[in-house]
């Protein structure tokens, strides 16, 4: 079993000395009595249900005035939730689940975004050069594949897809790098291929690039792998809130599953994506409630590749809808 990258340790040593500069201000409340809070998301598409949810009022009508704000990466999120600016963010799963097994009090409050239950839907492939000797998923093996970080939700459902279909990925080597640099080392042969997310799922088949896997689809279909979390302490504290958030949720994620439209409005005037690219992206999966199954899937897999050393204790790491 593979021990943690020295990367990653450093990153979460870090979360534990922000969780130790935890906040307990109370929270604001607007003029008319709506209850501020403050939810942070990343820069993706999946960031457009909840601009959705607000522009329809679905949070007002549960009394709350929340306010979007945007971090580079879910591991940048966590620590602003652990230590209090942010009451509720988002995290994908693998990075929740890393931060949990180092001891961090986070709980998982509501989904955020699913994988579709097919390849044709996915929002995830891996490309290659249309040239690219590389025909399909078998011809991935002893290659490398660039990813937009180790130890996280790449490198774990490309070797999970591909065990899927009986392809041996332990000796696939994983470049980290941000999706905007991926095309680049592609075009320079840096890298054999990439590993794409929409809106640059879409834009890799702008650039005549070639799928040959749907690494999402493939491992985990129709799963869940991005939540919002909260602290501990804010779900003990404030467990009103945290039950208006998740309801007003549910209403948003049933509401943007049925209005796609809407939803690329949003990806141009809050991602900053053109007309055209957002007018052909796929969208993930957007489900109500909370799922836990989905947590101990993937859980399973981190332990499998090292990411956590055990499962966590499922029993006390989510806030059920209603408690």
């Amino acid at each position: 079993m593979k021990l943690l990258g020295k990367a990653t340790a450093l990153a979460l040593t870090g979360l534990f000395a922000l969780a130790a500069c935890s906040s307990d201000d109370a929270l604001e409340e607007t003029a008319d009595g709506l209850t501020k809070l403050t939810v942070y998301h990343i820069t993706t598409v999946d960031s457009t249900p909840l601009y959705l949810g607000v522009e329809e009022g679905f949070f007002e009508e549960e009394g709350l005035d929340v306010e979007v704000k945007i971090a580079e990466s879910g591991s940048a999120i966590i620590p602003s939730v652990v230590n209090g600016e942010s009451p509720i963010g988002y995290a994908n799963v693998v990075s929740d689940l890393a931060a949990i097994d180092q001891g961090l009090d986070i709980k998982l409050v509501s989904n955020c975004c699913g994988v579709a239950g097919t390849s044709d839907e996915t929002s995830s492939r891996v490309f290659v050069l249309e040239d690219s000797d590389i025909q399909g998923p078998e011809d991935l093996a002893g290659k490398t594949i660039a990813v937009n970080s180790t130890k996280n939700l790449g490198d774990v459902t490309i070797p999970v897809a591909l065990e899927n279909q009986g392809i041996d990925a332990s000796t696939i080597e994983y470049v980290p790098m941000n999706f905007a640099d991926m095309s680049a080392a592609l075009e320079r042969g840096d890298v054999d291929a990439i590993w794409m997310v929409e809106p640059f799922q879409t834009i890799a088949y702008d650039n005549g690039y070639r799928p040959v896997l749907a690494n999402f689809a493939e491992a985990f279909p129709n799963s869940t792998l991005g939540y919002y979390i909260t602290s501990g302490d804010f779900a003990d504290e404030n467990p009103e809130t945290v039950a208006a958030f998740q309801r007003a949720l549910d209403r948003t994620n049933e509401y943007a599953s049925e209005n796609h439209d809407k939803l690329r409005e949003l990806a141009v005037s809050e991602i900053g994506l053109t007309e055209d690219v957002a007018s052909r992206i796929a969208f993930a999966t957007f489900e109500p409630g909370l799922d836990t199954e989905s947590v101990e899937t993937y859980a399973k897999a981190a332990v499998d590749f090292g990411i956590i050393s055990k499962e966590p204790d499922y029993s006390s790491i989510f806030v059920q809808p209603g408690n």
